[in-house]
Order: C-alpha cells, then sequence, then structure tokens
C-alpha cells in the first residue's frame, strides 16, 4: 500500500473484530494510522491487533464493550482516548441484523436493534465529539443499503439505519463551521458474519429476499475489503470537503 494517508493518526473502529471493520481497520493501518479496535469478541478483536502490528508495525489497541449498553459504549470511548490522548478518525460500525415477520416483531427485538444499530451510534460519538473537535477530525457511520430502499423482514434493521443517515446529515450541518465532518456509507450484501448464517424466515415470499449486486461476478454480495477503500476515501484528508455525505456501496443494486 503506497498511500499513507493515516500517518500520525489515531482511529477509533467499532466492530473491528470482523467483516466491514476488521477489513477497514487493516485499510487504514496499512495506510500508516494507529488503530483502536473495539468490538464484544475481544478476543477477536485482539487477534486484528496483533495482525496489525506484525504486518504493519502499527500499534493497535483492542477495547471490548457491548454495544447494546449505554454507559459500556461511553466507556469505551474514554479507554480509547486514553491510550494516544487524541483521536482523529471515528468509525462507527458495529451492528447487528436480525430478519423475521414484521407482524412477529416484538417490542424487545426492536428495542435490541436500536440500542445496538442507532443508539451506540448516537452515545459514541457523542463521546468522542470533543476530542474529535481538537484534531478537526471526522466519522464515518455504516449505514445500509436498507435504509434507502426498505427490505423486507427486517424492518427494525432498516429503520434503525436510516436514523443513522438522518443522524450523519444532521451532525454534518451542524459541525461544519467547526470543520468536523461527518459521513454514512450505505453498504448493500456484503459477506459478513452478520449477514451470512442468519436464520432463514419462515414462510418468507423468496421473491422479497432477492437482493444482490449487479457488477461483475460476486452475484452473492461484496467480500468486506470491497468497502474499505470507501471508508479510507471519507476518513481521509482526501475528502477534506466531503460532509453530510451517504455513500452507497453496493455493485449497482440500487441502481434499479
Amino acid at each position: 500500500m503506497s498511500l499513507r494517508r493515516f500517518d500520525g493518526k489515531v482511529v477509533l473502529v467499532t466492530g473491528a473484530a470482523s467483516g466491514i471493520g476488521r477489513a477497514t481497520a487493516l485499510r487504514l493501518a496499512a495506510e500508516g494510522g494507529s488503530l483502536i479496535l473495539a468490538d464484544s469478541n475481544e478476543g477477536g478483536a485482539a487477534e486484528v491487533a496483533v495482525g496489525i502490528a506484525e504486518t504493519f508495525h502499527r500499534p493497535a489497541q483492542a477495547i471490548p464493550y457491548d454495544a447494546a449498553d449505554t454507559v459500556a459504549c461511553r466507556r469505551m470511548v474514554d479507554r480509547a482516548l486514553a491510550v494516544h490522548g487524541r483521536l482523529d478518525v471515528l468509525i462507527n460500525n458495529a451492528g447487528i441484523y436480525r430478519r423475521g415477520h414484521f407482524a412477529k416483531t416484538s417490542a424487545e427485538d426492536w428495542a435490541m436493534m436500536m440500542r445496538v444499530n442507532l443508539d451506540s451510534v448516537f452515545h459514541i460519538t457523542q463521546q468522542a465529539v470533543p476530542a474529535l473537535l481538537e484534531m478537526r477530525g471526522n466519522v464515518v457511520s455504516t449505514a445500509s443499503t436498507a435504509a434507502l430502499t426498505g427490505i423486507a423482514y427486517a424492518v427494525p434493521y432498516a429503520a434503525a439505519k436510516a436514523g443513522v443517515i438522518a443522524m450523519t446529515k444532521s451532525l454534518a450541518t451542524e459541525y461544519a463551521p467547526f470543520g468536523l465532518r461527518f459521513n454514512a456509507i450505505c453498504p448493500g450484501r456484503v459477506l459478513t458474519n452478520v449477514s451470512v448464517g442468519v436464520a432463514a424466515v419462515a414462510e418468507a415470499d423468496p421473491a422479497l429476499l432477492v437482493r444482490g449486486p449487479r457488477l461483475g461476478t460476486k452475484l452473492a454480495g461484496a467480500d468486506p475489503e470491497d468497502l474499505a477503500g470507501a471508508y479510507a476515501y471519507l476518513a481521509s484528508d482526501d475528502a477534506a470537503f466531503v460532509t453530510g455525505s451517504v455513500l452507497t456501496v453496493d455493485g449497482g443494486l440500487t441502481v434499479g
């Protein structure tokens, strides 16, 4: 990797133990970043940290936390800030995905999807903003094409991700005068632990479950590495004049 856009910068990535978070952390480390890897899977995050140190010779620290716990989210940010005493980039990526008929969605299921996919983004971002303001940093959050088009059998997920988009645009407007940028990425179907192995929906209409990219031969979905470059761009100074943007990276899924 010849680019060194993150030399001297500290990056916090949530959901960093696997999938898009892992791929993005590796990409930013390859470009010179110092990484803080937050995940409920402490062992997985620690493994990524070791890989970063051995492969890219960059510092990487794993911090466990529960994205469904408000206090844990805020304490995680405080622990992350204590490692290097600064923060330049926040990647809000942690999330969960569950499917089921809307009529059978419980209040508990709805609340859990909101806590992990939306509330945690609020609490982590709010806790990190003072440090990010000092560095004129930026935030990149993971939304979803489900928030743009809707998706059958995943109403809470789509609603939460739509909230991430609205939050991103609102924060971009509020903090633009201070030079703090907020952007979001809407992946389509990506082959990660979150999407692969999701329980089947009983008596679902197969036609409503067909969601795949159009580009090239990756009809089953993108690899996490296919998304990492988009995160690296928005998080870098190459995107210094980009804020409030929602970048769709879906292989043509939502073209029409």
